[in-house]
């Protein structure tokens, strides 16, 4: 042990700069993992299967204006035909010159101008409005 401690001792200030570059980066990585434990995300899915003929029952929430939080409601189709329906408590922006639907926290909504706005109490309306699912917001189908 001290033939070792002797030949690396006209390399101690060597060492030492890299066991500090490398405890500083230990210490970053974990500080990284720890704040990443504590976001959480907005978005809130709650699905439940329905029956075909149940549809008639399941109704959209009404605008309530374009400054409040609006809950958006779609059926999708499962493989065994039964519908689910996904709530989704996030307001539906749409592009009226592009005819595509965002939610609003989503890349293309937050570029969108104010002007271009429309918005909508569910997908199910911006889809009868004739809008399409933008491809870049994740949880649009």
């Amino acid at each position: 042990m001290r033939d070792f401690l002797e030949k690396i001792k006209p390399y101690a200030d060597n060492l030492f700069l890299v066991m500090v570059i490398m405890l500083v980066g230990l210490i970053g990585f974990g500080l990284g993992r720890l704040s990443s434990k504590y976001q959480t995300a907005e978005l809130k899915i709650q699905s439940t299967l329905v029956n075909t003929a149940d549809l008639s029952k399941i109704a959209t929430t009404p605008a309530s204006g374009s400054t409040a939080s609006v809950e958006a409601t779609t059926l999708l189709k499962s493989q065994n035909g039964a519908v689910a329906e996904e709530i989704i408590n996030q307001k539906i922006v749409g592009n009226k010159n592009s005819k595509i639907y965002h939610y609003e926290n989503c890349p293309g909504a937050l570029r969108m101008s104010e002007g271009n706005k429309i918005f909508f109490a569910s997908i199910i309306d911006a889809q009868n409005a004739g809008f399409k699912p933008a491809g870049n917001c994740p949880g649009l189908k």
